[in-house]
């Protein structure tokens, strides 16, 4: 099935209004492949049809259905675990006793979140003064959070010891995340693009592995933004593989892919 030039460009189109990915040119065998996934659910001939049906479908499901298709959701348990080094030998001394917002910002299916809350039981944080908000545009990878059912595969770099104390026993080879975990964790949908019901200020954001879906200028706009949402000396995590530049002078860079605001 050929997805013609127009076609790429009408959906690329779509997702850039609706929420800034940047699909460029080298992602027309991605896009290919998963919107193909919907077309043959929906039974239609082909992307010209799908397309119409997109654009016809009044209720919006379709649309959302294409995102939770082309959005990527790579992660893992203690994923970049020099991050987590460095809450715990510079973050957690200053927010200790205080209440403290933490936001994890495409958040995926929600290891993320549970990796902050594990490291911060770890060092014996109060959990009633700490309250994590996971946010994903992802309704698919949003539902698995809020289930907190993982397979056994997803722990081979989590320790027995770990997996023990903070996880229960599912059905076959499946784990669930411990009420002791999941009570600190608050998961909902976001677009980042849109605006944010959120109340801040926060003291910690990751914001990992999110922004290189994203040209230059939405990148810029999206710093600025969580610029105005953390508290001053507020920590700003990206990815090991983005940074924040030039975008805003407001940043002190204070370990790789670690950011406060001055």
């Amino acid at each position: 099935m050929k997805l013609k030039q127009a076609e790429f460009e009408t959906i690329q189109s779509k997702i850039y209004d609706y929420c800034g990915i940047n699909l460029h040119e080298g992602k027309q065998a991605l896009v290919r492949a998963r919107v193909m996934k919907r077309i043959r659910k929906l039974g239609l001939r082909d992307f010209a049809h799908y397309i119409k049906y997109l654009e016809e479908d009044s209720s919006g499901e379709e649309f959302l259905a294409l995102v939770d298709v082309l959005t990527t959701n790579k992660t893992s348990f203690f994923r970049e675990s020099q991050h987590f080094d460095f809450i715990v030998q510079n973050v957690l001394p200053e927010i200790n006793g205080r209440q403290v917002k933490w936001w994890s910002a495409g958040c995926s299916s929600g290891e993320e979140p549970v990796t902050c809350s594990i490291v911060l039981q770890e060092q014996n944080i109060n959990p009633r003064t700490v309250k994590i908000l996971g946010t994903d545009i992802s309704r698919d990878v949003i539902r698995t959070a809020k289930r907190g059912v993982y397979p056994a595969k997803r722990f081979k770099k989590v320790s027995p010891q770990i997996i023990r104390k903070y996880f229960d026993k599912g059905d076959g080879s499946k784990y669930r995340v411990s009420e002791k975990v999941r009570r600190m964790i608050t998961y909902g949908r976001l677009n980042l693009k849109k605006k944010w019901p959120l109340n801040g200020p926060f003291q910690v954001i990751m914001c990992r592995n999110v922004m290189i879906y994203f040209n230059r200028q939405t990148q810029q706009e999206l710093v600025t933004r969580f610029r105005r949402i953390l508290e001053p000396g507020g920590y700003l995590f990206l990815g090991h593989s983005e940074s924040i530049a030039s975008a805003d002078r407001n940043f002190e860079n204070v370990s790789p892919a670690v950011y406060r605001k001055k």
